[in-house]
């Protein structure tokens, strides 16, 4: 097998066999200085192992590997999701059932989100609608269960389509309403409009509207500050160039 090998080395003026395993150790025996033989020794064993035939008259020559050129990527803005599709998916990733508990002073588990995507609607420019129904279930008290919130999210073509959707839907709520305000919801156009039964916030930013419709029931926070703070954290994810003011504490 291998030991009954043998390979032709360039030593002195003649060839010399050239020995592997025990033959490269009888120098530390007998005490030998490792001299020129030892190194050929070592260097032919050394191209066995690799698989190249070193002892031959010619160089050997291993082709350099190539390979095909890294597609370049640009270093500017972070990708943004594909045109038409501004909205998230599910409702969760807007506020989540627990936060929405939190935030209307219910047990945890107390509320349930629902997501329903809509149909585009190209006579007022809108290309997505998003909407959220925030409905309350056992633990919490009877009196309180059933829808609390709806949250409709409405994505345009441009801005002047979001805002002049925004202004007709301010002006149907206004109608019959007992009062209006507008509160400072930075770069967001936001008007709160009362009726005897509810309350609902509309907003506007950018090419996205932004309406919210609460049932009148107890909860930590009024009305319009509770619809307000929906408001911050929902636009501080669509819209985090243009937010001001999100709320960054947990509820």
């Amino acid at each position: 097998m291998a030991m009954a090998a043998r390979r032709a080395c360039v030593r002195g003026s003649g060839p010399a066999p050239c020995r592997r395993g025990g033959d490269s150790r009888v120098g530390v025996r007998h005490g030998r200085r490792a001299g020129p033989a030892w190194l050929t020794r070592a260097v032919c064993g050394a191209a066995v192992v690799a698989g190249v035939s070193a002892c031959s008259s010619a160089p050997v020559v291993v082709a350099v590997p190539t390979f095909d050129a890294a597609p370049t990527t640009s270093a500017g803005a972070p990708p943004t999701r594909e045109a038409g599709n501004p909205l998230p998916d599910t409702c969760e990733d807007l506020i989540r059932s627990d936060e929405a508990s939190a935030l209307f002073g219910l047990p945890v588990d107390s509320v349930a989100v629902r997501t329903v995507l809509g149909t585009p609607s190209p006579s007022v420019g809108r290309v997505e609608r998003l909407t959220c129904t925030f409905t309350v279930s056992g633990p919490a008290p009877a009196p309180l269960q059933g829808v609390r919130l709806q949250m409709i999210i409405g994505a345009y073509q441009d801005a002047a389509a979001a805002h002049d959707q925004h202004e007709r839907n301010v002006a149907d709520q206004k109608a019959g309403a007992s009062g209006s305000a507008e509160p400072d919801l930075g770069a967001a156009a936001a008007t709160v409009v009362e009726h005897d039964a509810e309350t609902v916030l509309l907003t506007s930013v950018d090419t996205l509207t932004l309406d919210l419709d609460l049932a009148r029931r107890p909860a930590p926070l009024s009305p319009s500050d509770l619809l307000a703070d929906f408001a911050r954290r929902v636009l501080a994810k669509l819209a985090p160039d243009r937010s001001h003011g999100s709320s960054d504490a947990s509820p």
